[in-house]
């Protein structure tokens, strides 16, 4: 059976009322720990330019890894914070970690350059030179 009252206006317990709004505050706090990483390709011609946000982080934070065919961008950061003040005491503990992994396998592994500043992790993914395959003609005989 469908009620006739619209969704927004029924009858609510205190206790729903309070769940729903406390399910909505837990899930706005854990979107602001969000574990993707920003990241930007850019074709420049001989290179890809690959960019990712990452402020925050040290160079302990942040490793870059080949494998195979694949480059791996992993952040493993861990964080400890102890204040007192007066009959309070706070300790606070996080740790995150995430990773972003990318097919390579048309760039040159010997030539990747990257660096960190300012918050921003940039690579520069220089393309293989592509050979051209020499075309090669058959002789065939023709016959009068």
């Amino acid at each position: 059976m469908f009620s006739m009252v619209p969704f927004g206006r029924r009858n609510r317990s205190l206790m729903e009322n309070f769940n729903r709004g406390f399910d909505r505050s837990f899930d706005r706090f854990f979107d602001a720990f969000d574990s993707t990483m920003s990241t930007d390709i850019v074709d420049r011609g001989a290179y890809y330019e690959l960019t990712c946000d990452l402020p925050g982080l040290s160079k302990d934070d942040i490793k870059v890894s080949l494998d195979g065919n694949y480059l791996t961008i992993n952040v493993d950061r861990k964080d400890e914070r102890e204040e007192t003040k007066d009959n309070y005491l706070l300790q606070e503990r996080y740790s995150y970690n995430y990773s972003r992994r990318f097919d390579i396998r048309d760039v040159d592994r010997e030539k990747i350059k990257g660096n960190y500043k300012n918050g921003v992790l940039k690579l520069e993914l220089p393309k293989l030179d592509q050979v051209k395959e020499k075309q090669d003609y058959l002789d065939i005989e023709f016959e009068d």
